[in-house]
């Protein structure tokens, strides 16, 4: 596609004191090979208490300088639905602030919209490929791998969806399918997730095709404090909480499902927390760290399967 005929881009950074890293990502994404007046940079501040304003206001001079915006509800759900509010673009291309990719990145971002036959696409998703920047723990290991769904550009298979770090939506389609679910997504200290699947299987039920772009990855910078056990054991919890939170509001799988999984996500913590146990007397600590974060995870749904049957036994009473 030539130029003239590229659509108009909005790239949306949504950030929480991540300053540092926001730095790095800026300095990729401001020196695009695409059009300066095809597209538009939004960073939406959410709350932070670091530089993050003052970082975004140093690129001033850059060749697409960055527009800063202030997100006073904390959640990134909240901030996401800001830049998608704000946004002047046919395509909303969302990154994380800790992303580091090459000069053409959106222009492989935006090509599969507008290949002839793809009207219908309504989200795209790039690889999204984990660099350890301080090092990876080796009990860590494994633990983080890239998406690697397809080796070509194409869709992707009803089990999969793109990661919030790097997926293109439609403007008009992210309108229609309402956003982000508020009640999802990280929130400060809080590290849940699954706002960005709930939002792609939103935009499948909407009818839109969802495709994978490998050409358009990538690098997740993946820094220390974010590898430490208690970052990990609460992340394996909060993490897993949500899951169900996103599950339960499936058609099909609200209090009944979550009752089926009591006994099975009980088994799963008992079991990950006794593996940890015995790896204590013959001097495993990194199995025992991998262990107690396994089981954090399924307790994490056993949880919250309990609070939603509380939520429906007090609800009906």
């Amino acid at each position: 596609m030539s130029d003239s005929h590229l659509p108009f881009a909005t790239v949306a950074i949504c950030t929480y004191n991540r300053s540092r890293w926001l730095r790095e990502t800026l300095e990729f994404v401001t020196t695009q090979d695409y059009p300066g007046d095809q597209h538009e940079i939004i960073v939406v501040d959410n709350n932070s208490r670091d530089e993050t304003r003052a970082v975004v206001e140093s690129f001033a001079a850059a060749a697409k300088p960055p527009i800063y915006l202030l997100e006073t509800q904390q959640g990134l759900s909240h901030a996401r639905n800001r830049a998608i509010s704000e946004a002047k673009g046919d395509l909303i291309v969302f990154i994380d602030d800790d992303t580091l990719g090459p000069p053409n990145w959106l222009r492989l971002m935006v090509e599969p919209f507008h290949r002839p036959g793809n009207e219908n696409v309504g989200l795209v998703g790039g690889d999204v490929i984990p660099v350890f920047p301080e090092g990876l723990p080796a009990w860590l290991d494994k633990q983080w791998e890239p998406l690697n769904y397809r080796s070509d550009v194409g869709p992707l298979r009803d089990d999969q969806l793109p990661m919030g770090a790097n997926f293109a939506i439609r403007r008009k389609v992210a309108e229609r399918v309402g956003g982000f679910r508020t009640d999802l997504g990280r929130s400060g200290t809080n590290l849940a997730g699954s706002e960005d699947h709930e939002f792609g299987r939103r935009v499948r039920a909407g009818g839109f095709d969802v495709w994978y772009t490998p050409l358009a990855g990538l690098k997740h910078q993946i820094p220390a404090n974010r590898l430490r056990f208690k970052y990990a054991f609460k992340m394996a919890f909060d993490s897993a909480r949500s899951r169900v939170v996103e599950k339960t509001s499936r058609p099909g799988k609200g209090a009944a499902w979550a009752a089926s999984r009591l006994i099975v996500y009980a088994a799963h913590a008992l079991g990950c927390f006794a593996l940890a146990g015995l790896s204590l007397p013959i001097f495993q600590l990194g199995w025992f760290k991998r262990w107690l974060c396994r089981g954090a995870k399924g307790l994490g749904y056993l949880v919250e399967c309990a609070q939603v049957l509380l939520k429906r036994t007090t609800h009906d009473h």
